[in-house]
């Protein structure tokens, strides 16, 4: 096990999805010294890979790839997970057991200016995989890499006439009864609205990830397995927050305050997830 920082280096690259024909294009996302960690994207609905190489100073030098997983951006850290690691050269360090991980989460520390490399045995010969490196730089392009392949909302972003007019102008239409003009202010007040519940339901997000990386830090064994659990939880303590005290209002006043209770239990848990 290797948990000496700053006896490793790495770099991390992401390569964003290329037009047809062409090689994906690289994009660093933190360079720590030597060692390289790259990612590129998928073609043809294929996962995209990461292609590392993992080198000591006087000490072993491991290569592998892996397939990309899940992509999860904080406000402080970043996040990748990857499946199915496969040595291309040379073998991890790790005491008896000198075979690949199956799976590994990548933490960005963006503050700290760390990388962080993390695997729980499963059982059998799979191995603890522990590594931490520090003294970190992030390259410029790197987050709107990772945005890229992060998956899209599950809801249109945006207040475009096609957007307030649709989705929010039935629900205006739902609860009262107005005028052609009226409905249609309405509609789009109430998208304006929902702008901010977004963005309080973003900031939640990106607070629950954060939450999720810095438990990773010192986890080990079955706590590190647990440490996606504080996802779930937060949105246990969200329904329990969304359901307590319902709304009394009526009609499209009462649009807006459920907008405004959803906002606040964002806030609440994302100060403490």
């Amino acid at each position: 096990m290797h948990r000496c920082a700053s006896r490793f280096a790495v770099v991390v690259i992401l390569a964003v999805t290329s037009s047809a024909g062409a090689a994906p294009a690289p994009v660093s996302i933190a360079t720590c010294g030597d060692s390289k960690l790259e990612v590129v994207a998928g073609s043809n609905g294929s996962a995209g890979e990461l292609h590392a190489v993992i080198a000591l100073p006087g000490g072993p030098r491991w290569s592998f790839t892996a397939n990309l997983g899940l992509v999860r951006l904080g406000a402080k850290t970043r996040t990748i997970t990857v499946e199915d690691v496969r040595t291309q050269d040379r073998k991890p360090a790790r005491g008896d057991k000198d075979v690949a991980p199956s799976s590994l989460f990548i933490d960005v520390l963006v503050g700290d200016k760390k990388v962080l490399l993390r695997h729980a045995s499963e059982g059998g010969t799979d191995p603890e995989y522990v590594t931490d490196l520090d003294r970190c730089s992030f390259g410029a392009g790197g987050d709107a890499a990772l945005a890229a392949l992060v998956p899209p909302p599950a809801e249109p972003v945006g207040c475009a006439p096609a957007i307030a007019h649709g989705t929010y102008r039935a629900q205006v239409t739902q609860v009262a009864k107005l005028s052609e003009a009226d409905a249609d202010r309405e509609a789009q007040a109430l998208c304006d609205d929902h702008q901010k519940t977004i963005e309080a339901r973003t900031q939640l997000e990106q607070a629950i990830s954060d939450r999720a990386a810095q438990d990773r830090i010192a986890a080990r064994g079955a706590a590190l397995l647990r440490s996606e659990e504080v996802r779930m939880k937060a949105w246990n303590r969200i329904d329990g927050c969304l359901g307590a005290d319902p709304s009394k209002g009526h009609g499209v006043a009462a649009l807006h305050d459920g907008e405004a209770k959803q906002r606040a239990c964002y806030k609440k848990i994302a100060a403490k997830p």
